[in-house]
Formats: C-alpha cells, structure tokens, sequence
C-alpha cells in the first residue's frame, strides 16, 4: 500500500514528465506569444467584457440590444480570422486533449484498468518544431 508520500512523489515525477510532451512545450510557447500580441488581448478583453455584460442582462432578464449582437458577432468573427487565436484555440485543443487522456490514465489505475502499453519504436522521437516570432 502506498503512503502519501510516495503517491505525491509519483505525482510530481508524472508532473515534470507531462510539462516535457510537445503539447504542453508548445502550449506554454504561444501563451506567451499571445501575451506579447496586443492586438489578440484587446480582442480577448473585449470579447470577455462583452460576454460579462450580456450575461448580466441575460441574468437579470434585461433585453439584449440589437447593436450588442452585432458587436459580439463582429467580435467572434475578428477572433476566428486572427491567427494568434487560432493558433491558440488549437495548440489548446491539443493541451486540453493530453489532460484529458492523462486523467482518464490515471482513473483507469485506479480501478485497475490500466492500458496496455504500445510496443517500444525504435523512430527517433519527434521533436515540437520552434515557434519564432516576427519581430
């Protein structure tokens, strides 16, 4: 039986090997992009204020103005077509993917379902290709 040490041990070492994985490198890499981008922040401000805003109204059963839709649609729309953000949203999606597995890892050792691990390749690991910004 493991003691609480031990489990906080595996933990960490699980920890410092995720943050390795190219998902996790390449998020990290264009969360810090996306701060140095104040164009794709003013939009994400916006875009979160004008969210707040309407949730209130919605909230408090107050109408939502016709100019506050168009506003939000416009919003969407310069979100999606710029590409700091959709750069973001994928290498997200992609973060947001390997938790889910790692989790779904971790619940299955719980219960004693752990996978089978895939044969060892002999193909050099790939490696994430660096992002470099346009200065």
């Amino acid at each position: 039986m493991a003691d609480t040490q031990e489990v906080l041990n595996a933990a960490a070492g699980l920890g410092a090997l995720v943050a390795t994985h190219p998902a996790v490198t390449a998020y990290k890499e264009t969360i810090r992009q996306l701060d140095l981008d104040v164009g794709a922040k003013s939009l994400l401000q916006q875009y979160e204020q004008l969210i707040e805003t309407l949730s209130m109204k919605e909230s408090q059963m107050q109408p939502i103005e016709v100019a506050e839709k168009k506003q939000f649609e416009m919003l969407q729309q310069s979100i999606m077509m710029n590409p700091m953000l959709k750069k973001f949203a994928t290498v997200q999606g992609e973060y947001m993917d390997l938790m889910r597995k790692v989790q779904e890892a971790i619940n299955g050792g719980m219960t004693g379902q752990i996978p089978a691990t895939p044969p060892p390749t002999t193909a050099a690991p790939s490696t994430p290709s660096k992002i470099i910004l346009d200065t």
